[in-house]
C-alpha cells in the first residue's frame, strides 16, 4: 500500500482545501447549518432565559431576511466568499425559523391543553391518519386466560370534536389511540368516535428513564387515548377523500403481515414480518435482547440496508425483462416509493430512498454523484420534514452507519491530487501482479478480501456507532463485527424470499410454499446464529451509559480530525482518541454516586402496581427488594434497570424475592441477562411450588447458575458492615396463602428501622406482630401495595413508623389508602403520585425522604 506522508498532505492550503469541499459537497455545510439551527432553537426554547415562539420566529425571520438581502448585494458585487457564508447563515436560521414554528404549531394544540398526566374518561371524534398497527398485548397470556382478546391495535388520530357535557365542541391535536382487541379493519381516512381514558405524556418516574416526550412529539401526537373495548371505538361516516393511496398501503401491510403470519411457523413469522415489514410489535423480548447484544437490532429495523436489497432485486427483474433504462430506472423509484409507504415511511428508510432516487436521477442525466452530497440531501429533507429527527437516535445511527461506510470506502480524500493518483498507480500495479496467479488462488484471494472488508466496514461502523449505542441501549457489544457479516447473506436470503412470499399473497400466486420454506429455513439458521452469539462468553456487556456530554465530545473530536488530510499520523491519533475514550466513559458509567459509610439508602423504583426497592449501604453493597410489576408477562425488567445503572451499579450482592406473586418477580429473568448477582433469597418453599409463572424464573436461575437460598425467621444477612434480619416466615411455612407467607426483612440504621413486608397479610400479620417491637420512627412500606384488606391499624400500631412508603398502581393512589395508612400520624408517600422515593436513614437516625418527580437526585 502507498504509504502517505503527513508533511507532504499538509502542504495543501487549507482555504484551498474548504474551497474545494464546499464546491464538491455543498449539501454537507448546509445540512450542517440547518441541523445547528435546530440546535440552537431548541436550546434557546429550553433555557431558564426562555423567549417566547413569537419572538423566536421574529429572531430567526429577521436572520433569514438580512441574509437574503446581503446575499443578493454580494452578488452584484463579486464577493462570492461572503455571499456564500450568507447563505450558509440564512440556511441556519431556517433551520432555526423551522423548528420554532413546528414547536410553537405542536404547542398551541387544543387537546394538549385538556390533558394532564392523569387519565380521565373522554369522548372524542376524529380521523385516522396511519394505518392500524396490530401487537401482541403486553398481558396477552393474562388476557387469554381470562377469555379476552390477546390483541392490542394501535393506530393515530387527528381530532376534530371533543364531548363537553351534553354536546361537542371543535378541538385539534393527534392522539395515538390503543384498544384493547383486533382492529385493524379500520383504515386512514376513517372519521370515528372514541370512547376511552385520554391522557397526556406523563414525564420519568425514575432516575435514568427515558422520557417520551420525545417520542410523541417526533410522531407529532399530544397524548394517547386507552380503550377496553372494540365497541367503544365505532365508524360515524364515510371515509374522508384524500386518503386512497394510504387506504391502499393500510390493506396490503395487513395482508402481507397475516400472510407471513399464516404461512410461517410461530417462531419465524413474526421475524418476518418485523424483516419485510418493519413491523416489531410480534417480536417476544428475550429475542429482542439477543439482536441487541448481538449488534444485530437493525437487521429486524427496516432502513436502506433493506431498501438496497429490495432495489437490487428490482433491477435484477428489469435485467430479466430486458427493459430500457428509462422504464428501468422508472421502475426503480416505483418500487422505492411503494416499499416506503408499506413499511411506514420511517426515516432511515427515507433516507435511503432518497439516495437511491439521487443515483437513479444521476444514472438518467449521466453525471456522477456524490455520495456525501446525497447523503445530505437526504438529511435535508428529513430535517425539514420534522426537525424532531435530529434528536432520533435511530436516524442519528441511520446517518452516522453510512457516513462511515462512505467514509472508510472512499478514495481520494488526501487532498493532494498528486499523491491520490500515486495512490491509483499503486493499486493498479497490485491488481496486476494478483491477475498474473493461477486461478484457484486468484478466486481465493478475492474470497478472502471482501470478507476483510467486510469485516473492517462492520468494524468501523460498530467502533463510530459504539458509543451512541452505549449511551442509548446500556450495551456494548464486540462480537457483532463477525455475526453482522456472517448474517449478511442470509438476510439478502431471508428478505428475498419473504418479500416472494407477501407480495404472493397479495397477487394471489399460488406455490407460497416455495418462498415460504427458504424464508423460514434462513430465519431458522439467522436466529440459530444469533442465540448462539448471545452466549458467546464476553461478545457483549450491559453497562450503565456514560454521560451525554462525553459522547457529543467523542462525535466533535472525530469530526475535526476529519477536516485534517488523511495520513497515518492523524489516522493513528484517531485511533487513540477512541480507545482513551472508552476507557474514560467506562470508569464515569461506572462511578457510582458517594454515600457516606454510615448511611443506609432504599429506592423504591416506580413500577406501577408491583415492587422493586433498591438498597444501597455506604461500603457499596447492593440489594434488590423484589423485582416484578403486574402485567409484565414477557419478564422485562425496564424501569429497574435504569433506575440500577443510574448508580453506577453492573452487580448486585443479591435479589429478596418476598413471595410467589408475579408482580415481585417477574422482572428477575431481565435482571439476570443484564447484571452479575450473586444470590437470591426466597421464603422456604417458594422455588418449589407448582406455579406456572415461576418457569422462567427457574429457567433463568439455572442458566445463569445463581445460588438460591431459602431464609426464615431468625436469618440475617449481611449488607455492608450491618445486618439485615428476617422476621417472617417461620421455617414451617404457615397453612396459608403466598402473601401471609411473605418475606419480612428488617433493616436497622442507627435507632431507625426500614421494614419490608412484602405483601404480608393475615394470619401473617399476627404472627408478625407477636414479636418485639421495633423502635418508632423508622420507615415501613406498606403491605400489599396499601391495599385496604390488609390488617393497616394493627401493622402500624406495631411498628409505628414516621413515613410508609405505597409501591403501587393507580389503586394506590387514592384518599382512602392514604387516610388509612396515615390515620396514627405516619407521612404516606406513593410511587403512583410521586414516582421514585428514595429513603436515607444516616448514622445519626435522620430520615430523608424524596420523591423523584419533586425532587429528582
Amino acid at each position: 500500500m502507498f504509504a502517505v506522508d503527513d508533511s507532504t498532505v499538509a502542504n495543501v492550503p487549507w482555504r484551498s482545501r474548504l474551497r474545494a469541499s464546499t464546491q464538491t459537497q455543498p449539501l454537507m455545510y448546509l445540512a450542517a447549518a440547518v441541523i445547528a439551527g435546530v440546535l440552537v432553537d431548541s436550546f434557546w426554547s429550553t433555557s431558564p432565559s426562555f423567549a417566547s415562539d413569537r419572538i423566536r420566529t421574529m429572531f430567526w425571520m429577521v436572520i433569514i431576511l438580512s441574509c437574503v438581502v446581503s446575499i443578493f448585494v454580494c452578488a452584484r458585487l463579486g464577493r462570492s466568499v461572503t455571499s456564500a457564508v450568507a447563505l450558509a447563515i440564512a440556511v441556519f436560521g431556517l433551520g432555526g425559523l423551522n423548528h420554532a414554528i413546528q414547536m410553537r404549531s405542536y404547542a398551541e394544540s387544543t387537546i394538549a391543553k385538556m390533558m394532564g398526566p392523569q387519565s380521565r374518561p373522554t369522548i372524542v371524534e376524529g380521523v385516522i391518519e396511519r394505518p392500524a398497527v396490530l401487537r401482541r398485548h403486553p398481558m396477552a397470556e393474562r388476557r387469554s386466560f381470562e377469555n379476552q382478546s390477546p390483541w392490542q391495535t394501535q393506530f393515530e388520530v387527528t381530532l376534530d370534536r371533543v364531548r363537553v357535557g351534553y354536546d361537542f365542541e371543535p378541538i385539534d391535536g393527534r392522539v395515538l389511540v390503543s384498544v384493547d382487541g383486533r382492529l385493524d379493519e379500520f383504515l386512514p381516512g376513517d372519521p370515528i368516535r372514541v370512547f376511552g381514558d385520554i391522557r397526556g405524556i406523563a414525564p420519568p418516574t425514575n432516575p435514568g428513564q427515558t422520557d417520551m416526550a420525545g417520542y410523541y412529539h417526533r410522531r407529532r401526537l399530544q397524548g394517547r387515548i386507552d380503550v377496553n373495548q372494540i365497541e367503544q371505538v365505532q365508524r360515524i361516516g364515510e371515509p374522508v377523500s384524500g386518503y386512497g393511496f394510504s387506504r391502499l398501503i393500510a390493506q396490503a401491510a395487513a395482508r402481507s403481515r397475516d400472510g407471513l403470519l399464516d404461512n410461517l411457523s410461530e417462531s419465524a413469522g413474526p421475524l418476518a414480518v418485523a424483516l419485510v415489514i418493519g413491523q416489531r410489535d410480534f417480536v417476544d423480548q428475550e429475542t429482542r435482547d439477543q439482536l441487541l447484544v448481538t449488534g444485530t437490532a437493525h437487521l429486524l429495523s427496516v432502513s436502506g440496508m433493506h431498501l438496497a436489497i429490495v432495489v437490487l432485486m428490482t433491477q435484477w427483474i428489469a435485467m430479466i425483462l430486458r427493459m430500457p433504462m428509462t422504464a428501468k430506472i422508472g421502475l426503480i423509484i416505483v418500487v422505492c416509493i411503494f416499499y416506503c409507504a408499506i413499511t411506514g415511511a420511517r426515516p432511515p428508510v427515507m433516507r435511503a430512498a432518497v439516495l437511491v432516487s439521487t443515483l437513479m436521477f444521476s444514472i438518467w442525466m449521466r453525471r456522477p454523484g456524490q455520495a456525501i452530497n446525497t447523503l445530505s440531501l437526504a438529511g435535508l429533507i428529513l430535517v425539514l420534514a420534522n426537525p424532531q429527527n435530529v434528536f432520533s437516535v435511530g436516524v442519528q445511527l441511520s446517518f452516522l452507519a453510512v457516513a462511515t461506510l462512505i467514509m472508510t470506502s472512499g478514495r481520494g480524500r488526501t487532498g493532494s491530487p498528486a499523491i491520490d493518483q500515486a495512490i491509483r498507480n499503486e493499486e493498479q500495479l497490485s491488481e496486476l501482479a494478483k491477475s498474473a496467479r493461477p486461478m484457484a488462488i486468484k478466486q481465493l484471494g478475492y474470497g478472502v478480501d471482501i470478507i476483510r472488508q467486510l469485516l473492517w466496514f462492520s468494524l468501523c461502523v460498530s467502533v463510530i456507532s459504539l458509543p451512541l449505542v452505549w449511551h442509548q441501549f446500556n450495551v456494548i457489544s464486540w462480537i457483532s463485527v463477525p455475526t453482522n457479516v456472517v448474517l449478511g447473506p442470509l438476510l439478502v436470503l431471508a428478505l428475498a424470499s419473504g418479500i416472494c412470499t407477501a407480495g404472493g399473497v397479495l397477487l394471489g400466486a399460488p406455490l407460497l410454499a416455495v418462498p415460504a420454506t427458504v424464508c423460514e429455513f434462513s430465519l431458522a439458521v439467522m436466529r440459530w446464529l444469533i442465540q448462539w452469539a448471545a452466549d458467546v462468553p464476553w461478545g457483549h456487556a450491559w453497562l450503565p451509559a456514560p454521560p451525554t456530554w462525553w459522547v457529543i465530545l467523542f462525535y466533535i473530536v472525530i469530526g475535526l480530525s476529519l477536516c485534517y488530510p488523511d495520513g497515518p499520523r492523524v489516522r493513528t491519533w484517531r485511533y487513540r482518541w477512541m480507545v482513551v475514550w472508552v476507557a474514560i466513559a467506562w470508569l464515569m458509567a461506572t462511578w457510582q454516586p458517594r454515600l457516606d459509610r454510615e448511611t443506609l439508602e432504599a429506592t423504591f423504583v416506580d413500577v406501577g402496581h408491583g415492587t422493586s426497592v433498591v438498597i444501597r449501604s455506604g461500603d457499596g453493597d447492593v440489594w434488590l427488594y423484589d423485582c416484578g410489576r403486574l402485567g409484565n408477562d414477557v419478564g422485562s425488567s425496564r424501569g429497574i434497570d435504569e433506575a440500577i445503572w443510574s448508580l453506577g451499579v453492573t452487580r448486585l450482592n443479591g435479589v429478596f424475592l418476598s413471595h410467589a406473586d408475579s408482580d415481585h418477580f417477574n422482572a428477575l429473568p431481565g435482571l439476570l441477562r443484564r447484571f452479575r448477582v450473586d444470590q437470591i433469597c426466597t421464603p422456604p418453599g417458594m422455588m418449589a411450588e407448582p406455579e406456572v409463572a415461576l418457569d422462567p424464573i427457574r429457567d433463568s436461575v439455572q442458566r445463569y447458575r445463581v445460588p438460591v437460598h431459602e431464609l426464615s425467621r431468625g436469618d440475617e444477612v449481611t449488607l455492608g458492615r450491618s445486618t439485615m434480619r428476617v422476621l417472617h416466615p417461620p421455617t414451617i411455612r404457615l397453612p396459608a396463602s403466598d402473601n401471609a407467607n411473605s418475606l419480612v426483612v428488617r433493616i436497622d440504621r442507627h435507632d431507625k428501622v426500614l421494614l419490608l413486608p412484602g405483601d404480608l397479610e393475615p394470619p401473617g400479620t399476627d404472627v408478625l406482630v407477636n414479636q418485639i417491637r421495633p423502635a418508632p420512627g423508622g420507615v415501613l412500606m406498606a403491605p400489599h401495595h396499601g391495599s385496604l384488606q390488609m390488617d393497616a391499624p394493627k401493622v402500624l400500631q406495631w411498628c409505628r413508623p414516621a413515613e410508609t412508603i405505597v409501591s403501587g398502581g393507580q389503586r394506590a393512589d387514592r384518599p382512602e389508602v392514604t387516610d388509612m395508612l396515615g390515620e396514627f400520624g405516619s407521612g404516606v408517600h406513593v410511587t403512583a403520585h410521586d414516582g421514585a422515593i428514595r429513603v436515607r436513614i444516616d448514622g445519626s437516625g435522620q430520615v430523608e425522604i424524596r420523591s423523584w418527580l419533586v425532587s429528582p437526585w
